[in-house]
């Protein structure tokens, strides 16, 4: 049989880890990938940690076909309780502890924000609830309601809780580099193991170590490797915040230069637009003046084609009086009318001189 231990933080992935005993969903998937279908085990003594980590070692194992078991050899808190459940038995050292609660988070944000963050976190509930249920005879109400309240369970009280565990014989173990947390109902016999880690610091090296391996000069050696990656990381992280904001301020520069060339843009289009109503307002005005010059035009060539019937009406008159066609009494016998249709300054002289001798009258 295999064997799989989970002695530390429940971690998201590789680029989040600190320390070797932090375990992620990779470890677990090639774990089982090279069990290739045979029984495997997963001794747990671990605080929980990331909930989206903790879901996806749970669904790997219980998709696993080859038979899983979970050993909770100290305890196995909030996320770890999930991975304990999804494996197809559990087993419960002694003096061991199983802790479920909610899970919880860090947040920022206004109130909309701030209840899609809570909304998150009853989904995220509801996930881990499924896999509680598995092994527990209560009603998810029930279940939930442990949730609510942080219970801790100690291996002797499982099945009063509904979770159908079983008893492990082997030996108890601790992690290597387990992180202790503070818990707000942890019950004095949890606490005693916490301190049983703490003052027994020999007990929390991985199988095969020694006393030789003199682990505090490690510890302190990881924590100084810590420090130094912290303060590398930082200053990574200020290059970069520097580097963001330089390119904050090329994109700021490129949008006000855009937004001032925009709002140039606009008032050309608006200037265009006030030349287009003027030049339409003109173009309508010469429209109507041409309208009104045709009119003009079409009544002053009625007007001059009026005067030429009458002018060549007057000259046929003429041409008849000339050939003797006509006589003066038919076309008027009254000096005025003669006057009036005389078409020369010769006849009208001639009919002044008529009037004068008295010829007409």
């Amino acid at each position: 049989m295999k064997t799989f231990n989970i002695f530390g933080d429940i971690i998201g992935g590789e680029t989040e880890r600190w320390y070797e005993s932090e375990v992620t969903p990779k470890q677990i998937v090639d774990f089982l990938a090279d069990a290739k279908g045979e029984a495997v085990e997963f001794n747990i003594n671990s605080y929980g940690g990331s909930v989206t980590g903790g879901l996806a070692i749970c669904n790997a194992i219980k998709k696993y076909p080859g038979e899983t078991t979970c050993n909770v050899l100290g305890i196995a808190a909030s996320m770890a309780s999930a991975i304990a459940c999804a494996a197809k038995s559990i087993k419960m050292g002694e003096g061991s502890f199983l802790m479920i609660h909610n899970p919880w988070t860090y947040t920022s944000g206004n109130a909309e924000e701030l209840r899609k963050d809570a909304d998150t976190l009853d989904k995220m509930r509801d996930s881990i609830l499924g896999f509680y249920m598995s092994k527990n005879t209560k009603t998810a109400d029930e279940v939930k309601g442990y949730m609510d309240e942080e219970t801790w369970i100690p291996r002797e009280e499982a099945a009063d809780y509904g979770f159908t565990v079983e008893d492990y014989g082997g030996e108890l173990r601790a992690a290597a580099s387990l992180t202790r947390r503070a818990y707000d109902k942890a019950p004095e016999a949890a606490r005693a193991l916490m301190e049983y880690h703490d003052k027994a610091p020999e007990r929390n090296a991985p199988q095969g170590a020694t006393g030789g391996d003199n682990w505090e000069a490690r510890f302190k050696g990881l924590s100084k490797k810590f420090n130094d990656l912290k303060a590398a990381s930082e200053a990574d992280k200020t290059a970069q915040a520097d580097e963001f904001k330089a390119q904050i301020a090329a994109i700021t520069a490129e949008r006000d230069d855009f937004k001032s060339k925009l709002e140039a843009s606009e008032k050309d289009l608006t200037d265009a637009k006030a030349k287009v109503s003027e030049l339409s307002a003109k173009l309508e005005e010469s429209e109507n003046a041409l309208q009104k010059a045709t009119a003009d035009l079409a009544e002053t060539r009625d007007s001059l084609k009026a005067a030429e019937d009458k002018a060549a009406q007057l000259e046929n008159t003429r041409d008849l009086l000339t050939a003797g066609v006509l006589t003066p009494p038919e076309v008027g016998s009254t000096y005025a009318e003669k006057m009036k249709a005389a078409t020369t300054a010769a006849e009208r002289e001639k009919l002044r001189a008529q009037k004068r001798a008295g010829k007409i009258k």
